[in-house]
C-alpha cells in the first residue's frame, strides 16, 4: 500500500453490508433517469419517422423560382437533395391527382411511398396508386389512359405502384404520377382542372439538421428570397428541435425536470445512508487522524470511497434502464401500432445514457460532501480514548 487512498477497496470490501443501501440507491438513480431520458428519446424518434413517413423528409419547400436556380440550390453542400413537385387535379369522371417530380422525390423525400416498381424512366410511363391498381385490376406494364378536362388523353405504361394516402382516399381518388417534364406538357390541356400552386414546388432536405434556420437564411439571403416563397415543414422541424414552436423541447424540458427530481431524490438517499456507514465508522475515521491523515485527506477518503461504488452501480443502472426501455417500446409498439409503431426496436439512446452516467456521479459527488465533512471533525482523541461512538 504506497497511499492512503489505497485503503479505499479494503474498507469497501470490510464494509460490503453497510454500503450495500447506498449502492441500491444509485442503481436505482441511474436507472429512473436512463429510462426516463430513454423514452423522451425514442418517443421523438418515433415521432420524426412518422412524420417522415406522412409529410415526406423535407425541411423547407421553395416555391416561384426558376429550374436554373433550383439547379445551383441542389449543387450547395448542405444540401442533401431536392425534388420538384407539381400537382393538379382533373375531375373528368373519377378525381385524379397527376403529379409531377423526378426519382429523387421517391428515393429522399417520400422514400417508403413506392410499394412496387419504379418511377417513370421516360415521359411514357407512369405510376399509379394502389387504389387504382385494386379497382382497375392492374399491373406493371399494363397501359392507362389519363383523360384531361379539354378532352385529351394521354396513355402511359404503368411502371410501378405507389401506397395509397389519407387525402385520396377521404376524397376516394386516384394518384398518377409523372416526370416533371411531362407533367408541364400537359398543363395546356387542363381545361378546367385545378391547378394545385401556381408553379413548381422544389422540397429540399439538408444534410445537417443541427442548423437548419441559419441554413435557411443563408439560402434566402443568396437568391433573394421572400418568406412566401419559402415555407418549412414545421413538425419536422420542430421535432428536430429546428422550431420555435419545438415540441422537442417541450418533451426534454419535462425530462430536464424529472432529471431535477430525481437527482434530488437520489441526493437524499445516498447521503442518509453515507451519513450513516460514516456514524457507525468514527472510530475509524478518528484513528486515520491519529496517524497524521489531515482533515481533508479523510474528506477524500470518503468520497473515493462513495465513487468507487459507481464502478458497479452505474453501469448495473444503465443496463437495466436500456432494457427496459426495449420492453416498454415493444409493448408500446403492440399495444397501439398506430400510433407508436414507429417506435424503435432494440434501439440504444446515447443521450439517456449520458444522462444515466451524469445522475449517478452528481448525486454521489454531491451526497458525499455533508458525511465527508462530518468524517473529517472526528475527534483523535475521542478514537483513542474509545469514546468515538459518543459524537
Amino acid at each position: 500500500m504506497k497511499r492512503y487512498l489505497d485503503l479505499v477497496p479494503i474498507s469497501s470490501k470490510i464494509h460490503k453490508k453497510q454500503s450495500r443501501m447506498s449502492i441500491v440507491c444509485i442503481v436505482l438513480a441511474v436507472f429512473l433517469m436512463t429510462t426516463i431520458f430513454g423514452m423522451a428519446d425514442m418517443f421523438i424518434r418515433s415521432q420524426v419517422i412518422k412524420t417522415q413517413t406522412e409529410t415526406g423528409n423535407w425541411h423547407i419547400g421553395v416555391q416561384n423560382i426558376t429550374d436554373e436556380d433550383a439547379t445551383i440550390i441542389a449543387t450547395r453542400p448542405d444540401v442533401e437533395a431536392l425534388a420538384p413537385y407539381d400537382v393538379l387535379y382533373t375531375l373528368n369522371g373519377t378525381e385524379t391527382l397527376i403529379c409531377g417530380g423526378n426519382e429523387t422525390l421517391f428515393t429522399k423525400i417520400f422514400s417508403n411511398m413506392i410499394a412496387a416498381g419504379s418511377f417513370p424512366q421516360n415521359n411514357d410511363e407512369a405510376m399509379v396508386t394502389e387504389n387504382a391498381k385494386d379497382m382497375l385490376n392492374l399491373s406493371i406494364g399494363d397501359h392507362i389512359t389519363v383523360d384531361m378536362p379539354n378532352g385529351a388523353e394521354h396513355e402511359f405504361r404503368i411502371s410501378g405502384f405507389v401506397k395509397n394516402t389519407a387525402n385520396l382516399m377521404s376524397n376516394d381518388s386516384y394518384g398518377v404520377f409523372i416526370t416533371t417534364e411531362k407533367f408541364r406538357s400537359l398543363l395546356p390541356d387542363t381545361g378546367n382542372g385545378e391547378s394545385v400552386g401556381s408553379s413548381t414546388v422544389f422540397y429540399v432536405q439538408f444534410s445537417d439538421t443541427g442548423n437548419v434556420q441559419s441554413e435557411i437564411l443563408d439560402l434566402k439571403s443568396q437568391f433573394g428570397l421572400s418568406d412566401e416563397q419559402v415555407f418549412e415543414n414545421t413538425k419536422l422541424l420542430g421535432l428536430l428541435g429546428q422550431s420555435s414552436n419545438s415540441f422537442m423541447m417541450q418533451v426534454y424540458a419535462a425530462a430536464g425536470v424529472l432529471f431535477i427530481l430525481v437527482l434530488f431524490a437520489g441526493i437524499m438517499m445516498i447521503a442518509s445512508s453515507l451519513n450513516s456507514n460514516v456514524a457507525q465508522r468514527t472510530e475509524f475515521f478518528g484513528l486515520m487522524r491519529c496517524i497524521g491523515a489531515t482533515p481533508k485527506q479523510v474528506m477524500r477518503l470518503v468520497r473515493k470511497e462513495a465513487l468507487s461504488w459507481c464502478r458497479f452501480a452505474i453501469p448495473v443502472g444503465v443496463l437495466s434502464g436500456v432494457v427496459v426501455i426495449w420492453i416498454l417500446c415493444f409493448v408500446l409498439r403492440f399495444l397501439s401500432p398506430e400510433y407508436f409503431g414507429a417506435m424503435p426496436a432494440f434501439s440504444i439512446s446515447i443521450p439517456s445514457i449520458l444522462a444515466g452516467i451524469i445522475v449517478g456521479l452528481l448525486t454521489v459527488l454531491l451526497a458525499a460532501r455533508s458525511p465527508a465533512k462530518r468524517a473529517s471533525k472526528v475527534s483523535p482523541l475521542a478514537a483513542v480514548s474509545g469514546n468515538a461512538n459518543a459524537l
